[in-house]
């Protein structure tokens, strides 16, 4: 895990625009797993675009950072300039890239650094650069904190962060 944290350490050292995206369909540790991380990175100076494939539940909007949460389907074009420009891809919580529907030809096709960040079983490892995968993780939000941890970040976890790693912890896990 330590190697892989240094990559991820040297790739984050400069800020950069990023796109962090979940599977279609995101459930409370999709969005949770990937707000966490949104507001981690935006601590350190990136450039941060959440986008979804679709929308979600409507009892998942108060996570904070929901509001800036960009759908693909109806923002096509925005959706794929932004991910077009992106130097970091975030794919989490999925192992598979069907999951991210008619948005995985856009992620496919950028030339960014790819991070997969999942707790599901067979991931696909050729879908990314740096995989962060443990199908014993109770969530992908588990193991976001548990890469914040390794990277000595803990006092960066603020309310936000805090609330959207419970979310996700939360509902994957009951």
């Amino acid at each position: 895990m330590m190697e892989k944290i240094s990559a991820f350490k040297d790739i984050l050292s400069v800020p950069r625009n990023i796109v962090i995206t979940t599977h279609r369909g995101p459930d409370g540790d999709a969005i949770g797993s990937s707000l966490a991380i949104s507001h981690f990175l935006k601590k350190f100076g990136h450039s941060v675009n959440v986008i979804t494939p679709n929308n979600y539940a409507d009892f998942l909007h108060w996570i904070p950072g929901n509001e800036d949460v960009l759908i693909y389907e109806g923002n096509e074009d925005k959706a794929q300039s932004i991910t077009k420009a992106a130097e970091v891809i975030f794919l989490i919580d999925f192992s598979n890239i069907n999951r991210i529907s008619d948005f995985a030809e856009s992620v496919i096709n950028a030339k960014a650094v790819k991070i997969l960040i999942d707790h599901h079983q067979d991931p696909d490892m050729n879908i990314a650069d740096i995989v962060f995968s443990d199908i014993k993780a109770s969530s992908t939000a588990q193991i976001v904190y548990e890469i914040i941890d390794a990277l000595d970040c803990k006092n960066y976890i603020n309310k936000d962060i805090a609330e959207c790693l419970y979310v996700g912890i939360l509902t994957d896990t009951g």
